[in-house]
């Protein structure tokens, strides 16, 4: 006998669901328009092919890791007071999962070719290794989610799987061939570095006093910082030794007044908030919302300035399409109604 399960919602759960829903609804609306017109809807081409879904991808599976990777740490005492949000890091980890993975379904065009990966795989692929990694991902967080760990063995396994996912994405950029900007091999480290980052600030926003609380904001004015000088050596090295076409990539993004941006309001101001202002709520907030804005942005400069020159030396633009903007915010929608309609079903004692 086929029973029903009564998704429990609440007054306050109920606008959230409806909201995202229609975010979703905008999503599946472009990703229509983009399976029967193809990929000339979207923005990217020949010499920038990876564009605002990759981004998303990324910036969406490197947020999942770091929540994992603060659970774990969370599971393991080295963060106090961190686990009781342990319930609702892991449904955003497997929400952001879930969601990362239907980006890849829209930026490769034809969904069906996942099968190709699966039944046909080429075990040597970076490519697979990351889809492999996603998927045991996915299922070893919803076994943390629900198997409470009584010793060291799963927090730690999970950790691991979540960083590992995260590493070899930005491993993927910096074995691609033709983008010397990715070559410096420092891409992994500031891919796990800004998940960390951007799963920290989910709790910056959502929660702004506790123990927890103040221990990820003092971890965050060493790391925020450590992130900006990796990234500035990278850019003088490069600049001073690198191949011209990494120098030629390197200067378009100094040249962007959206770096700048970036590095002072979204990375330098949301230290000197943490720093000055780090017992006041809207400074806390502030600080939370810049960094993922941050995060987000500074994949898509790499991104797009890493692809922007061919071998010809010249420079490529990319501008995202509606389209593409629609698909991006109906994947934000999925992630965010996913967390609600996870928080309804998994109950708290499950996740304890």
């Amino acid at each position: 006998m086929a029973t029903t399960t009564k998704i429990r919602t609440t007054p306050n759960a109920m606008p959230g669901l409806i909201g995202f829903g229609i975010l979703v609804i905008i999503g599946i609306a472009a990703w229509v328009i983009q399976l029967t017109q193809g990929l000339s809807v979207l923005g990217i081409g020949q010499t920038i092919a990876w564009g605002l879904y990759i981004v998303t991808f990324l910036f969406l599976a490197g947020l999942a890791g770091g929540l994992v990777i603060l659970t774990s740490l969370a599971d393991l005492q080295i963060i106090p007071n961190l686990r009781q949000y342990r319930r609702s890091f892991l449904i955003g980890a497997l929400a952001a999962y879930v969601a990362s993975g239907f980006m890849i379904l829209m930026d490769i065009g034809r969904p069906f070719r996942v099968l190709n990966m699966i039944l046909s795989a080429n075990l040597s692929s970076p490519f697979v290794w990351d889809f492999a990694l996603l998927a045991v991902s996915v299922i070893v967080t919803a076994t943390y989610l629900y198997a409470a760990p009584k010793g060291k063995l799963l927090p730690v396994l999970a950790g691991v799987v979540a960083a590992a996912v995260i590493s070899v994405e930005g491993w993927i950029l910096s074995m691609s061939a033709g983008t010397p900007l990715w070559h410096g091999g420092v891409t992994p480290a500031t891919f796990l570095i800004e998940g960390f980052i951007s799963a920290s600030a989910i709790l910056l926003i959502t929660q702004s006093e506790g123990a927890a609380v103040q221990w990820l904001r003092r971890a965050l004015l060493v790391i925020v910082p450590a992130l900006i000088l990796l990234n500035l050596f990278e850019i003088a090295s490069i600049s001073y030794a690198g191949v011209p076409d990494a120098q030629a990539a390197i200067g378009l993004m100094l040249a962007n007044p959206l770096y700048w941006f970036v590095l002072l309001l979204g990375f330098v101001l949301p230290v000197v908030l943490l720093a000055g202002w780090g017992k006041q709520r809207q400074a806390v907030v502030s600080a939370g919302a810049l960094l993922l804005l941050a995060v987000f942005a500074s994949k898509y400069m790499l991104l797009v300035s890493g692809q922007a020159f061919d071998f010809m030396q010249l420079p490529h633009t990319y501008t995202p399409t509606l389209v593409e903007i629609s698909g991006v915010v109906g994947i934000f929608g999925l992630a965010g109604f996913l967390y609600l309609l996870g928080l309804r079903l998994v109950h708290p004692k499950a996740a304890s």
